[in-house]
């Protein structure tokens, strides 16, 4: 008797057996994967995962002959990796594994993306990941195109496996994580990615969904944007840099993915119009210091709500601490997985998100539907057009909370090294690392120099002065005077020359890191959220009227004047507070500048080089060396007069 088989798409088959079920609903997760998750006091999902954030150093891509990778994306060998997924693609079939199918969409109405995705559950705790990735997506409509396929298989390969992937691949460690992108096909428009042994979300499901559908669209004419959206504005940065937090609010419409479609002048064939169009269908927010006051605790405490039958929305929560509940290591079903347990003799509480031992972690993750903090999301029918790009960082020395760039080049050179330092969202990486990354991504799979041409274009045509369509806004999310030139944080001490802890808050109690070492207090200023998300508020609506040039950069870069801010927009003594020369002599504030003008150079210089474009970017990546720097004199003279107690 023939084994009834199903073909699931670009090579794929499995055994009619092996389907445990596709598109499954909010039920069929719940009783699955109830020995994996707590359900909290406040009704939330609670999961865990051994991996506690990506892994961007584990990606791979095999591209087609003649296409060019940009700078930090690594290559793999077509034909190893063509064998590789034969093999691995063969266990699904041949092993019959139990398996579930998601169809879905990347992209709103407008670049609407065909996902399939299929999820080994031989280990039953990977499920969780399609549970989380339900809410990420469109749902599927019927008769749609796949464009796109993602494979996860995250339990050990059998030995059998392992040794003929061995026969081609001598150092195969089926222990590390890996993930595969196929884009051989692209032509074809067909791309696949598989990733092996990854017990994390956005490591397995959200960013390879969105690597394939950012590249499909990067192909097609449209800028990419790893960055939240309102109707008229991207904010771009890296993981934890405040995507979501400056987002997030009755406005939000993305909070971190989306692209551009360039829309050009008939005649002169300008840009005159970029139509903004969002990929994802929730948030995958980030939970560290959460608290009743964060624009994101109402999608957090959403799962508190009662529909009309009685239920409760779904919001599924992982890695984040709760009350009376540990993360164990376990074997369940043969498999050591990280989970969550109720406390001997205990009920489970509520989550405590400034807490961090339990999980281990700062990276808890949440995830709700925008529309749960916007009602009108996804109601309006018109287009959204740019009018304000903003790159978040977070920085700890010198840099203001934010500022305007109004040079097209400087733009390009800021936006092509996003800095800003390691979270724990990017596992490999000690967290406090300074990074620098071209555009807020580690997911691109192209030379890096197409887009950023294709963005000075755009911000020459529409403009980015006082009379442009656009306004380029760099804000800075850290604080102001707390690290010294190396990077370590300079603490605050006691009359006693004793360290002072930091109090939580939210708790009132000394708070602790994941590694649960107390958190002592720096000196310098914090920029909070409400003070960005008012700078943000004034610059993009083109509220501020006085805007001084730089003292460092001159009239290429504006800061807004101190003293309209206190007067005219109650940001009570704003001048005093982020004034650097309370933290740092003039020498050493230059010393920040210098420091940083040679690492900006030289990492422009590393990432277009050799690329197609280098030649047609170098007034970009010579823009810094170019740089005057004023004597100390001038910069104390700045400071005195428009930053001073007035």
């Amino acid at each position: 008797m023939t084994e009834a088989i199903i073909d699931i798409g670009y090579d794929c088959q499995i055994s009619k057996d092996s389907l445990i079920v596709k598109n499954p609903d909010h039920d069929w997760f719940r009783i699955f994967l109830r020995r994996y998750y707590v359900h909290t006091k406040d009704y939330q999902y609670l999961f865990g995962s051994t991996q506690p954030g990506r892994r961007p150093d584990r990606a791979y891509y095999m591209v087609p002959e003649g296409y060019r990778l940009g700078e930090g994306q690594r290559a793999f060998d077509r034909e190893r990796g063509k064998k590789l997924y034969d093999v691995v693609l063969r266990y699904l079939k041949e092993e019959k594994v139990p398996v579930i199918v998601q169809d879905g969409i990347q992209g709103e109405h407008g670049y609407e993306i065909g996902l399939r995705i299929t999820i080994s559950v031989k280990n039953p705790h990977s499920a969780y990941i399609g549970w989380f990735g339900k809410l990420m997506v469109f749902p599927p409509k019927e008769d749609q195109n796949i464009d796109c396929w993602n494979f996860i298989i995250q339990e050990p390969l059998p030995l059998v496996y392992v040794n003929e992937i061995r026969e081609f691949w001598p150092n195969f460690d089926p222990n590390e994580p890996i993930t595969l992108y196929d884009f051989t096909e692209m032509d074809q428009n067909k791309r696949r990615v598989i990733s092996l042994r990854v017990d994390y979300f956005g490591g397995a499901y959200k960013k390879p969904n969105l690597t394939m559908v950012w590249n499909k669209a990067e192909s097609d004419g449209f800028i990419s944007y790893h960055a939240g959206m309102t109707s008229d504005r991207v904010l771009k940065g890296l993981s934890g840099t405040g995507k979501t937090t400056l987002t997030v609010g009755p406005e939000l419409e993305q909070d971190d993915a989306c692209i551009g479609k360039i829309i050009r002048d008939s005649e002169t064939n300008k840009i005159d119009k970029v139509q903004l169009i969002g990929l994802e269908a929730g948030s995958f927010a980030k939970s560290q210091n959460l608290g009743p006051l964060c624009p994101e605790w109402p999608g957090l405490m959403k799962s508190l709500e009662v529909d009309e039958n009685g239920e409760h929305p779904v919001v599924l929560a992982m890695n984040i601490d709760s009350e009376n509940v540990s993360y164990k290591l376990k074997k369940i079903n043969g498999y050591t997985v990280k989970v969550p347990e109720v406390d001997e003799g205990k009920e489970p509480g509520s989550l405590l998100c400034t807490r961090y031992h339990s999980s281990g972690t700062t990276n808890g993750r949440f995830i709700f539907s925008f529309s749960e903090l916007n009602p009108d999301w996804g109601k309006s029918k018109t287009h959204r057009y740019l009018k304000t790009v903003v790159l978040s960082m977070k920085r700890f020395d010198y840099m203001h909370p934010m500022f305007r760039v109004v040079d097209p080049v400087v733009a390009v050179a800021l936006d092509s090294a996003v800095e800003s330092i390691i979270t724990s969202a990017v596992a490999a990486q000690k967290p406090g690392t300074r990074v620098r990354s071209y555009s807020a991504t580690d997911f691109m799979a192209r030379e890096q120099c197409h887009q950023a041409l294709l963005k000075w274009e755009m911000y020459r045509d529409m403009g980015l002065g006082p009379d442009g369509k656009l306004a380029f806004i760099v804000i800075n999310t850290g604080a102001i005077g707390e690290h010294d030139i190396n990077g370590n944080k300079i603490q605050l001490t006691d009359e006693n020359g004793e360290f002072i802890p930091k109090i939580d808050r939210n708790t009132g109690k000394i708070l602790r890191n994941e590694l649960g070492e107390i958190v002592y207090q720096g000196q310098g200023k914090k920029i909070r959220v409400p003070h960005s998300k008012q700078l943000l508020d004034l610059a993009e609506h083109r509220k501020i009227e006085k805007w001084l040039p730089h003292p460092i950069f001159g009239k290429r870069i504006l800061i807004p004047e101190p003293k309209e801010l206190e007067d005219k927009w109650n940001m009570k003594r704003f001048g005093r507070m982020f004034n650097r020369l309370r933290y740092y002599s003039e020498k050493e504030y230059l010393a920040f500048v210098v420091r940083d003008i040679k690492e900006r150079s030289n990492f422009l210089k590393k990432l277009f080089k050799g690329q197609t474009c280098e030649k047609e970017l170098d007034e970009v990546i010579n823009v810094w060396r170019n740089m005057d720097i004023p004597e100390p004199e001038k910069l104390e003279e700045f400071y005195r007069k428009y930053f001073w107690d007035y």
